[in-house]
């Protein structure tokens, strides 16, 4: 590698570092903004709607705006799905919890099914927001979207899954990455690889089209 090379790599490398930083200081913002509790959804969603955008190299005039626009676009409809997979989450937990407690082969059978479910749900939450930002969907549409495609791509699921609980560790035990690009890097890590499953699924599809 040539020096010219290396100097273009590390130009870019921090050029994009630069960008997470600024992401994650906007999202940490417009998480204020909202109060918190109700902010953290559509600004999570701005900002995969950004790196959406970039991935597919579509050219933003301005992040800012284009963030705070697709925050208030989305603002009430992230938060109602937001409040229906915490229901559900809620629900799978309270029942695992009591299945666990009762005595009896039975009820382990029940908990051990009961596991495999809260576990089908962790996955599909994580390709929940990918799949709110690429399509347009009813409400219940992006469930059953995100756990189709988690579920034809096994592999991608599994090291998503690696990725996001990497992140989430290192970022306990060092609380400033958190801040500083902890979440940005985490979700522009997902959107590489749930932006790659749909599109997988996409071309399978097509296949399929053109078959039939």
């Amino acid at each position: 590698m040539n020096a010219v090379t290396l100097t273009e790599v590390v130009r870019k490398f921090c050029e994009g570092l630069i960008k997470l930083v600024y992401l994650n200081l906007l999202w940490l913002l417009f998480s204020l903004v909202g109060l918190g509790i109700f902010g953290v959804v559509p600004a999570t969603v701005a900002l995969c709607k950004i790196q959406k955008c970039w991935l597919e190299e579509v050219h933003i005039s301005s992040v800012f705006y284009q963030y705070w626009r697709s925050f208030k676009q989305h603002f009430i409809q992230s938060n109602l799905l937001a409040i229906v997979l915490t229901l559900i989450g809620s629900l799978i937990y309270f029942d695992l919890k009591f299945f666990i407690e009762q005595g009896g082969i039975l009820f382990q059978i029940i908990s051990v099914f009961i596991f495999i479910l809260s576990v089908w749900f962790m996955i599909t939450v994580l390709y929940i927001i990918p799949i709110y930002v690429s399509y347009r969907l009813k409400l219940f549409g992006y469930i059953k979207y995100a756990f189709i495609i988690a579920m034809l791509n096994p592999l991608k699921t599994i090291g998503m899954a690696i990725s996001t609980w990497g992140m989430v560790y290192i970022s306990l035990y060092y609380p400033q990455i958190l801040f500083s690009i902890g979440i940005s890097l985490s979700f522009y890590m997902i959107m590489i690889i749930s932006l790659q499953a749909i599109d997988r699924v996409k071309t399978y599809q097509q296949k399929l089209a053109r078959t039939v």
